[in-house]
């Protein structure tokens, strides 16, 4: 069996209709299938191994993230054939979701407060629109008003990890941010209303690590920021981490 990996990529979508009281397996044929295998992955990973709820898997910032799905094949390919398959998803190829990754744009809802403990309401009803642009606490790496996007939702299934997965999911992402950085700008659709004008990305990226895998978010740039502290979510620990980018000649305002 080959483990070859091949990436497909899905950019922010329509999900109306996703039902998040029903498995991804269960979702109707409108939901692209991208996405479907990527809440595979996330199901297998957040809900049946770490006790997160099914119905607070899914979340608003879905529909406006990009994301990333990793395919393992399950029947041979020869070298001709993993080139052909390139970044798509080839119908002769027999193709098995094991990992996924999820970047949303700006903007965000405040920072975590330090010691607190959130967990997602499935029954309330959610805005399709993003949050507003706020003026946050500022933190070690955040002046609480630069925008910045996070990467997030990091899934391998567990029979994959070890085999750099993980590494190629979050380079990829981090790749494809700074090589678009102008979509982020013209993603966001909301004005800042503390400027009055369009926010632009300045090359901030944010994760909430689990605590358990931040040395590996370490190992690949991202530094623990000591002033936003730690919290819990769904019942488990979390940590700010913050990451920064060339995007050209964009100033940054701070770190």
């Amino acid at each position: 069996m080959s483990t070859t990996p091949c990436i497909a990529f899905q950019g922010p979508s329509n999900l109306d209709g996703y039902n998040r009281k029903r498995r991804p397996s269960q979702q109707t044929a409108n939901i692209p299938r991208t996405f479907v295998d990527a809440m595979e992955v996330r199901e297998q990973v957040f809900v049946e191994e770490q006790g997160v709820p099914q119905d607070n898997e899914f979340d608003s910032d879905d529909t406006r993230a990009c994301h990333w799905v990793v395919y393992a094949a399950e029947n041979p390919m020869e070298p001709g054939q993993i080139e052909a398959a390139g970044s798509t998803i080839k119908d002769d190829i027999k193709l098995k979701p094991i990992g996924t990754i999820r970047l949303v744009p700006f903007p965000h809802a405040p920072h975590p407060e330090p010691g607190s403990s959130y967990t997602f309401d499935a029954d309330e009803i959610e805005s399709s629109e993003p949050p507003h642009f706020i003026i946050d606490r500022p933190t070690t790496y955040h002046d609480g008003r630069e925008p910045y996007i996070k990467l997030g939702r990091l899934a391998v299934a567990k029979e994959y990890r070890g085999a750099g997965i993980a590494k190629l999911l979050a380079h990829t992402a981090m790749a494809w941010a700074q090589q678009n950085s102008i979509f982020f700008n013209a993603s966001s659709k909301v004005i800042d209303s503390n400027t009055g004008k369009f926010p632009v990305w300045k090359g901030l990226m944010c994760v909430h690590a689990q605590e358990q895998v931040s040395k590996a978010w370490e190992k690949w740039g991202f530094k623990l920021d000591e002033e936003m502290g730690s919290w819990e979510e769904e019942g488990i620990k979390h940590l700010g981490m913050f990451k920064r980018f060339d995007v050209g000649n964009v100033k940054p305002m701070f770190g």
